[in-house]
């Protein structure tokens, strides 16, 4: 059923600013996600329904591709919540046209709210491991 309200989860968030500060790659997956944009200032709602199951089309946007995402969540990141100095929407769900992910501005953070593991594309969203492995071989430079 999901991790519930991440709002409760009060010392993750203060967990995720502490690891937003410090100045390290970072890739948040789900309740990952949520904690970065909590922490970050923007505010989550629960969706009527829930995100359940695989086949969740979603919407890279710096490329264009849809891609078919497992999901597990029964809230989202509130678009008109995040701080656009901060932030921006990666990825959407065309369902719905709610957030599944983040690209943090001036650091190697981002986010998705979907299970890139879970590969039910089968390997849609392997490149977003592909990136994240780039962006820790970079910081150790």
């Amino acid at each position: 059923m999901g991790h519930g309200d991440p709002e409760d989860c009060k010392i993750g968030i203060e967990t995720v600013k502490a690891l937003y500060n410090a100045e390290i790659p970072i890739l948040g997956i789900c309740l990952g996600h949520q904690l970065m944009g909590l922490a970050t200032g923007a505010k989550t709602a629960k969706l009527k329904y829930g995100h359940r199951g695989p086949n969740h089309p979603v919407k890279d946007l710096k490329t264009g591709r849809v891609h078919i995402t497992s999901q597990n969540h029964g809230y989202y990141i509130k678009e008109d919540t995040l701080d656009a100095k901060i932030a921006e929407v990666s990825h959407i769900n065309l369902n719905d046209g709610t957030v599944e992910g983040l690209r943090y501005k001036n650091k190697k953070i981002f986010t998705v709210q979907f299970h890139p593991e879970a590969c039910p594309g089968p390997e849609d969203c392997s490149y977003i491991f592909d990136e994240f492995l780039k962006e820790v071989e970079n910081a150790k430079k």
